[in-house]
């Protein structure tokens, strides 16, 4: 027997099952799905102190290049050093469904879950990312990178 398993978007998924069911859903997700919470509800504060990135060592190796990231999975945080030689943090939690999947490239974040965006500031720059995002403050002191 030959299964052939079909991909289809949210917007096919939803007209397939129909206006009871899409209501059905929207409450299922509004009241249980993490994956449809909004990220100010599960973007918590950073350790007290900050978090610290030392930019010599290999693992931050990325964010001595103009255009380079970090990610920090344990903080849920982006770090990146942009084009005009600033660093910028934001959430890895999306504020369009949740999602920890911000990326940085060509001096933006986004999604690579919705295709949301977001500019330097964490402001967003179209329809998924109109939420923006958290940002965070990055302070320089010699090699080390705090952000809090």
């Amino acid at each position: 027997m030959n299964i052939t398993q079909e991909k289809i978007d949210r917007l096919t998924f939803l007209k397939k099952l129909g206006l009871s069911g899409a209501s059905l859903m929207a409450v299922y997700c509004g009241v249980t799905m993490t994956s449809c919470t909004n990220e100010g509800d599960i973007a918590g504060p950073l350790p007290t102190g900050g978090i610290t990135f030392d930019l010599t060592a290999a693992a931050n190796a990325a964010l001595n290049t103009k255009g380079g990231y970090v990610v920090d999975r344990t903080n849920n945080i982006v770090v990146a050093y942009t084009s005009d030689g600033t660093y910028v943090a934001v959430t890895l939690i999306c504020s369009h469904e949740g999602q920890k999947q911000i990326t940085y490239a060509t001096n933006k974040f986004y999604c690579t879950a919705h295709g949301a965006t977001f500019d330097n500031s964490g402001k967003g720059t179209n329809s998924n990312g109109s939420a923006g995002l958290k940002t965070y403050t990055v302070t320089k002191n010699g090699s080390i990178l705090t952000v809090s």
